[in-house]
């Protein structure tokens, strides 16, 4: 797996989720030896989430025709 931020190689990490209220919990993510970028995922899901709002709302401002304003003069 490439990283997103700098395409260097991912491996598999294990991380502590210290905001978890029940206590300590483990959890496998992806983390760049390169940046440092950590993907779990919870991160992953939402930038799938993310990725795919932004290709709709492209696909819906691609779709809308332009509207062109007819310029009147008034005169005085």
């Amino acid at each position: 797996m490439k990283c997103q931020r700098c395409h260097g190689l991912m491996v598999v990490d294990h991380f502590i989720d210290m905001e978890d209220d029940s206590g300590h919990l483990w959890m496998r993510g992806w983390r760049c030896v390169t940046c440092g970028d950590v993907v779990d995922p919870k991160i992953h899901r939402h930038r799938l989430i993310q990725s795919s709002l932004r290709d709709r709302m492209a696909q819906v401002l691609a779709r809308k025709p332009k509207k062109v304003r007819e310029v009147v003069r008034l005169s005085a």
